[in-house]
């Protein structure tokens, strides 16, 4: 072997040793960004259950928000009915009393 087949073998082994390196690194960016994204997934599904929470707590507020407007709507026809209920029996009551005298 002579001297210049010994440099390149030299400079050979350099830059493998250099290459083992930056795969090392490589490596373990790579599982950086594996877990990461692993995170980024779960993220999202949590998110996703979130947003179901959000939708059903909505649309339980809105049936909390409804019950008393539907109550005031029963209220306001109960009492219509009484006053129409009251003319008529009114009504009624004075025409049969106009009719026995």
């Amino acid at each position: 072997m002579d001297k210049e087949e010994l440099e390149r073998f030299v400079e050979t082994e350099q830059r493998s040793k250099s290459n083992t390196k930056r795969i090392d690194n490589l490596e373990e960016k790579v599982d950086d960004i594996h877990r990461l994204a692993s995170s980024v997934e779960l993220l999202a599904a949590e998110m996703k259950n979130m947003r179901e929470d959000f939708n059903n707590m909505d649309n339980r507020l809105k049936e909390v928000e409804e019950k008393p407007a539907r109550n005031w709507d029963k209220v306001k026809t109960t009492v219509i009915s009484s006053i129409i209920s009251l003319i008529i029996g009114g009504v009624g009551g004075a025409l049969i009393g106009l009719i026995i005298k």
